[in-house]
């Protein structure tokens, strides 16, 4: 595990966005944030046209203070996304170094950025075989930056997992709870595809061993309207037969000053204006207010919590321990070791997790 290495480094908005904005100026410290999956592999229609409408609807008003990017994977389309938006924000590539596809803005400094490819990257069928031909790998890139007007920094991490294995994505996602174990200081935003559905366990796991709320979620009053997706039967690049959520924006409170992130606002966006959608995948945004002290958890709460981690941790360890590929058990073991560690109350996760708000 490695601690994070700090470094010196057209569409017209709606009316209720406008509005939104508006409200937005009443309230204390606030931000936007903006997570969109480009499609940009080399099957994907029209690559270039659309990359340039991204780059124009991401500067346009409301205009988001920190967007994470998935699936820019060429350097074209990566010189695209800057030069459309590098007068207005600080921007992370770490996709021109490796074929990770992600890449990060912020309407901020940069002062931190970490960059792990998933130690299990691939489940060995036909279209992993194609990715390890061409290189291209499952990461995450963490950047720490304060946002201006905020009164403290972030971590933000952009990711995106495994296309099709439950058991890869549940080690990329106990690879990322390593990562921030180690790295606990200031809060985190955490966002991408994670190809898994508002009702599975990986989404559970995230929440639960990461502490973490979907943003997204709270910023719909605890429930998602009836059927809201990211991935969407009716959009013609879907290779789904129904339609799912699998983007999302979590927040973390763990770590910082003495305040939490609160969703206010939030919306499924970035559909078009093309006359095809801009993505096999629709965006995310939310907006987020800076709140003054903890986000305090009733009793119940905090044992409702605590029976769904231990749930999902069992669920983790039954699908990762029948897994024949050596590189699983090591993921199963952690799994079992933290389990070990909230029933006894003690141990580095039962104590990080003892501050979730």
């Amino acid at each position: 595990m490695k601690k994070l290495m700090l470094l010196g480094t057209m569409a017209i908005a709606s009316l209720a966005w406008g509005q939104r904005a508006l409200t937005a100026d009443t309230r204390g410290p606030s931000f936007c944030m903006q997570n969109f999956n480009a499609y940009g592999p080399l099957y994907a229609p029209q690559t270039t046209e659309r990359m340039n409408w991204i780059g124009a609807l991401l500067q346009d008003n409301p205009r988001c203070s920190a967007i994470h990017l998935q699936e820019v994977w060429s350097e074209s389309n990566i010189d695209q996304i800057e030069s459309a938006l590098r007068s207005k924000y600080s921007i992370s590539s770490p996709n021109r170094e490796q074929r990770i596809g992600v890449m990060s803005l912020f309407d901020g400094q940069i002062t931190g950025t970490y960059t792990q490819n998933f130690n299990v990257n691939n489940e060995g069928g036909i279209l992993d075989g194609i990715r390890e031909v061409l290189n291209v790998k499952k990461a995450f890139h963490v950047v720490r930056t304060q946002l201006f007007d905020m009164g403290e920094p972030f971590y933000f991490i952009n990711t995106h997992l495994h296309p099709t294995s439950q058991a890869v994505r549940l080690t990329q996602i106990i690879d990322i709870l390593q990562w921030r174990l180690y790295n606990q200081d200031l809060k985190f935003l955490l966002s991408g595809d994670f190809n898994a559905d508002e009702n599975s366990l990986e989404r559970e796991l995230i929440m639960t061993t990461l502490g973490a709320h979907d943003s997204l979620l709270d910023a719909y009053g605890g429930e998602y309207p009836a059927g809201l997706c990211t991935y969407c039967i009716s959009n013609p690049h879907s290779w789904l037969l129904e339609s799912k959520i699998l983007d999302y924006i979590f927040v973390s409170n763990i770590g910082g000053n003495e305040t939490h992130m609160k969703a206010y606002n939030g919306e499924v966006n970035m559909r078009g204006p093309m006359p095809e959608p801009l993505s096999d995948h629709y965006g995310v945004r939310v907006y987020f207010e800076l709140e003054q002290g903890p986000n305090v958890s009733s009793t119940e709460e905090i044992t409702a919590r605590q029976k769904a981690l231990i749930k999902a941790l069992d669920k983790t360890y039954k699908i990762l321990s029948a897994e024949q590929e050596p590189a699983f058990a090591p993921y199963a073991t952690r799994v079992k070791e933290l389990k070990h560690q909230i029933l006894q109350g003690s141990g580095e996760f039962d104590e990080y997790l003892k501050k979730f708000n």
